[in-house]
């Protein structure tokens, strides 16, 4: 699967969307309850809900009949998906937001993403059934699968990664004075939250989570910098620009690793059987007439 925090912020916003439909829909029943009201103008509940109905409504529809669809037929052809799978999956989103703890992944879900673990575990489910519907009866050999791993190296090779902090001043004489009161004993993440002027890192003390060193969130300026320090280590100033600085700590590493081919032959087999997929359009709908489907009444578009 294609991990970006893009793709998870997109299914939070349209988990939100579900939710939103929903409970505005039950909420409904009474047609005199107010959903706003602008001067002295009242917008009501089943205005609200009428205006979300046919401007969502469709695709809010066909979201969840499809998921029905998917997880009806998944269990009708006995397929499941693997735990471990599912597991992998959640750790590499899980690291991509740098959290280590539950409760911090937990929190950067719900901020950058709109959504929850749980919803997270059940779209990835979704994800992973469909991929097995589509591909179960396409047979790729061993040999097919050690060639594309040969061929491309580099797409399982696992870059050198940091678990990074930073403290970002607006100038060479502040960066000197937070250096002075570090090399005093003063805490890095302390001074993160009370000195960075980084908005996204400085109320979490610096954490900029793990970061390799073609992440986007690196300045240019400061590759070679973080590539030479040290595990538990705190660098000189960094000039950004005319005027910020940045100073980092690396609290962990991990070093360069290339992956096994028995390690990514189950990867590289779900891509290339799914590369010979028909459109998922043509796989969804021979699975919705496998299933069974009616949609009562008619929605607008």
């Amino acid at each position: 699967m294609t991990n970006t925090k893009g793709l998870w912020a997109f299914i939070g916003a349209l988990v939100l969307l579900l939710l939103v439909v929903t409970w505005a829909w039950y909420q409904s029943s009474s047609k005199l309850q107010s959903a706003a009201v602008v001067g002295g103008t009242t917008i009501r509940e089943s205005e609200y809900v009428t205006a979300l109905k046919q401007k969502f409504g469709t695709q809010v529809l066909q979201d969840m009949v499809n998921r029905e669809v998917v997880f009806q037929a998944a269990k009708q052809q006995g397929i499941a998906v693997d735990q471990k799978q599912l597991d992998q999956e959640i750790a590499q989103i899980r690291q991509s937001y740098g959290s280590e703890t539950d409760s911090e992944f937990q929190q950067a879900l719900i901020k950058q993403a709109g959504t929850t673990e749980e919803s997270l575990r059940q779209e990835i489910t979704y994800q992973l059934l469909l991929q097995a519907l589509a591909t179960k009866d396409i047979v790729i050999k061993d040999e097919e699968l050690l060639a594309f791993y040969n061929n491309h190296p580099e797409r399982y090779a696992r870059p050198l990664q940091v678990r990074l902090w930073q403290i970002v001043v607006a100038s060479q004489e502040e960066a000197g004075q937070v250096i002075s009161e570090l090399k005093q004993g003063a805490n890095f993440q302390a001074l993160a939250k009370e000195r960075s002027i980084d908005s996204l890192t400085a109320a979490n003390g610096g954490d900029m989570g793990w970061v390799s060193l073609g992440d986007t969130r690196l300045p240019d300026a400061s590759k070679d910098v973080v590539a030479d320090l040290g595990t538990k280590k705190t660098s000189d100033p960094v000039m950004l620009d005319e005027n910020n600085y940045a100073i980092y700590r690396i609290a962990e590493r991990r070093e360069a690793q290339q992956q096994t081919f028995d390690q990514v032959k189950e990867e590289i087999r779900r891509e290339l059987a799914f590369a010979q997929v028909e459109s998922i359009d043509d796989v969804m709908e021979r699975l919705r007439n496998a299933v069974g489907v009616q949609i009562s009444g008619q929605m607008q578009h």
